[in-house]
């Protein structure tokens, strides 16, 4: 049975891990060495980060070949990327060449990597979760056919968030205090279950139609309790479940009937057990016997893994009696199942879940332009700016779209409150309609989008460090550092100088040398984005002056205004597909990704490159990667205490 497959995968996974650093951009040229690498560094780095001087506390002298770099691999990732962004070496030393820097940063990325290949491939560390409270609301659909948030009824508090996501196993615990809600939440769902209207082709139909059938024996109604308890078991707990284990729970709804409770309360009893059952609220892999090495999730797991990062809930039937009989893991079937669990409507949780989290549409409720300073930011429009990309991003996934329209694209989605607030017209009413977009219109991609930009402003002007923060942070996937506690806000230097223009007066903060670095990386994509005011509509001047948009990246790219911003973010595509690429991975795996997992980014984006950056090609290679396919065994007891000690 596939289930059983353990290190006869690794040979491909070396495979593909080989093909990504043998073959780097200067193969041709003949693979540089450390001594060529240590060249550069001494022209560009030492001065700064050596012997005699260690600014940021790094000293990179200290390294004095290959196998010393690939033991840090934080601080040398932390070089690779200054390097790419133009950060380093600052502007005040003398400019590092093009090819000088590709040989230094391309060296490292092949030294680390090569360093990952040699320790073999690690999966992570395996982890036991419960659900979110939105996997929990949607399991409980996909159990009964109710639709309701019985989190928020009984006022759970927000699932904790960690490296943007709610999903993430070391923060999904259960305190004591949260384990009343449960209780709480429970007894919500059941009493909406019972609720005599309901009815539809779920179990509250079926069991309402029992509760309403005239002359029901209890003989009968046990039989409905046991078939029940038989359908329900499997997909509640994504597993087989023996008869043992239905009678058990059967048992319950006896003791119920024998304290001459009515066949709904003993149902009730019944099913409250399950929502309550640890087996329902959280997800744990088993170990395999005896293993010591990384080994291939069972389909069990693996059904379970699928759906909670394409649904984000349980496995349906199909999916659960593929994985019962070993066929799961099967490429063929699944690459079926992937493309079948796409085209389902219960997709678009990546959109509501994934996409909302990563573009940090939460942060719209809380925006700060306010009603005094823009009439018509209500609450009203601050919906459909939250419906807006999230409606985008499903579209990508219902119609197989490049992922780089979030860069740029022609079409967009509105209704006629967002249509009018952007000057497009011919949309009326509520609903949303795709629509396409001109290029008189200034809009496309989440860039144009009125949730991005609203919730990058000020409460009464824009932000253009905020802004520029955004595209580097969400979109680039390389944020720039926290400011310094000690540098004074912008509207408190405004006393002190003479400039007249936000931007001037942005200028005179910069100059502080503490903040100039960033700045110079954050403040020109901010202004690109200047000709929307704070909530996202379009503008020639601010105050009767023209604006300046244009802006100088610290690679030297120009711009001027949002339509050339975005062309320098589409030259910049790769590391957007990169981010992207590693943002999904976390989503997926439920946790933070580890130096192990650099390999699998990079051979999923190199394949949603290669196939044209297809929203599907994104989705299998994240599930067919090593990390999401694989896992070790939880480490032994002793093991982990000599470990803490």
């Amino acid at each position: 049975m596939a289930s059983q497959r353990s290190s006869s995968s690794l040979p491909l996974w070396l495979a593909s891990a080989v093909t990504l650093v043998a073959f780097p951009w200067w193969s041709a040229a003949g693979e540089p060495d450390f001594a060529q690498a240590q060249a550069v560094m001494k022209e560009h780095c030492y001065k700064c980060h050596g012997a005699e001087k260690q600014k940021g506390d790094v000293n990179l002298e200290e390294f004095k070949d290959a196998s010393a770099i690939a033991k840090e691999p934080e601080i040398w990732a932390k070089v690779v990327d200054v390097l790419r962004g133009g950060d380093m070496p600052p502007s005040k030393e003398p400019k590092m060449a093009d090819n000088s820097r590709d040989l230094l940063a391309g060296w490292v990325e092949q030294t680390l990597d090569a360093a990952i290949i040699a320790k073999g491939p690690d999966p992570g560390p395996p982890m036991i979760r419960r659900l979110t409270h939105a996997e929990y609301r949607r399991a409980v659909r996909d159990l009964f056919g109710i639709d309701f948030d019985s989190a928020g009824a009984v006022g759970m508090p927000e699932d904790p968030v960690g490296r943007g996501y709610d999903n993430l196993a070391v923060a999904l615990k259960i305190p004591p205090a949260l384990t009343e809600k449960y209780v709480s939440a429970a007894d919500e769902t059941l009493a909406r279950l019972f609720d005599p209207k309901a009815q539809g082709n779920n179990l509250a139909g079926a069991i309402n139609a029992q509760l309403r059938a005239r002359g029901a024996s209890p003989a009968q109604m046990r039989e409905t309790a046991r078939a029940l308890m038989s359908r329900l078991l499997p997909r509640a707990y994504r597993r087989p479940v023996g008869a043992d284990e239905t009678a058990r729970y059967v048992a319950l709804f006896d003791a119920a009937i024998a304290q001459r409770k009515a066949p709904a309360e003993a149902f009730r009893f019944m099913f409250k057990a399950v929502l309550l059952s640890p087996n329902f609220l959280f997800r744990v892999e088993p170990d395999r016997a005896g293993a010591t090495q990384p080994y291939h999730v069972n389909d069990l797991d693996l059904a379970s893994r699928l759906s909670f990062f394409l649904w984000s809930s349980i496995p349906d039937d199909e999916l659960l009696a593929l994985a019962s009989q070993g066929k799961l893991s099967d490429p063929a079937t699944l690459r079926a199942q992937v493309t079948r669990m796409l085209a389902s409507p219960k997709a678009k949780a990546l959109a509501e879940d994934f996409a909302a989290q990563w573009l940090q549409l939460k942060k719209l409720a809380e925006a700060r332009p306010t009603i005094e300073f823009f009439p018509t930011f209500t609450e009203e429009l601050k919906e459909s700016m939250r419906q807006e990309p999230i409606l985008f991003f499903d579209a990508l996934r219902t119609s197989n779209l490049p992922v780089t329209d979030l860069i740029d694209s022609d079409f967009t989605f509105l209704n006629g409150a967002l249509a009018e607030h952007y000057g497009i017209s011919g949309i009326k009413g509520t609903a949303f309609q795709r629509v396409a977009l001109q290029p008189e219109e200034h809009r496309g991609g989440v860039l144009g989008m009125g949730a991005v930009l609203s919730m990058t402003s000020h409460t009464f002007r824009t932000s253009p460090t905020q802004r520029g923060k955004y595209v580097l942070e969400v979109l680039l996937g390389t944020p720039p550092p926290p400011p310094p506690n000690n540098v004074a806000q912008i509207e408190d230097a405004a006393a002190h100088g003479e400039a007249k223009s936000f931007r001037e007066l942005l200028a005179q903060h910069a100059t502080d040398a503490s903040c100039a670095g960033c700045h110079k990386r954050i403040d020109p994509l901010g202004f690109g984005l200047d000709h929307y005011d704070a909530i996202g509509r379009w503008r020639e001047s601010t105050k009767d002056q023209p604006l300046d948009t244009a802006g100088v990246l610290p690679t030297g790219e120009k711009f001027d205004g949002p339509m050339e911003l975005k062309q320098v973010l589409k030259a910049k595509q790769q590391r957007f597909i990169e981010n992207l690429s590693e943002q999904m991975l976390i989503y997926a795996l439920g946790r933070e990704l580890r130096p192990a997992d650099k390999l699998a980014v990079k051979k999923i984006a190199a394949d949603l490159t290669q196939d044209g950056f297809h929203f599907s090609s994104l989705i299998s290679g994240v599930v067919n990667s090593y990390p999401f396919q694989n896992r070790r065994n939880f480490a032994p007891a002793s093991s982990t205490k000599t470990a803490a000690r």
